[in-house]
């Protein structure tokens, strides 16, 4: 079985080319949004309903399959359910996942639910500032502030 048959056998959706196609640009693009994953699927399946997108989004959201990730320009879609940063560049929009701060995330979170009692469902941390290729040659220190 397909890693995508299997995302749609745990989101409890039938198996059909299109929804394969959608889980399948999910999972090839970093937090794409419902536009970029309908306009790139619709080249294949040009009858393709938004409608289908959405739906299918919706679902593997409601099963903890994928994150929805709200931003003032669109929704993005995350597929990397581990604890962990966005880094979200300013400039172009792109975002990185940062897991390389996973230590320091458990610690911080188990700080917070020991010291408040909070019973925690999720989290999600996002960082911004410039990416490196926006950046470009004068890269700023690490740790460096941005206006």
């Amino acid at each position: 079985m397909t890693k995508e048959r299997e995302i749609l056998r745990q989101a409890g959706l039938r198996s059909t080319p299109q929804r394969l196609a959608i889980v399948r640009e999910v999972l090839s693009r970093s937090h794409p949004t419902v536009s970029e994953i309908y306009e790139s699927v619709r080249r294949s399946f040009p009858t393709l309903g938004l409608q289908t997108v959405y739906n299918t989004l919706h679902t593997m959201t409601q099963r903890g399959l994928v994150s929805e990730l709200p931003f003032s320009s669109a929704t993005r879609f995350d597929t990397n359910m581990r604890p962990h940063a966005n880094l979200v560049c300013r400039n172009c929009g792109r975002i990185e996942d940062a897991e390389f701060v996973l230590d320091q995330l458990d610690m911080m979170l188990h700080g917070v639910l020991q010291a408040t009692g909070f019973a925690r469902d999720g989290q999600r941390i996002d960082i911004y500032g410039v990416c490196r290729p926006c950046a470009g040659p004068k890269q700023a220190s690490p740790g460096a502030s941005t206006p």
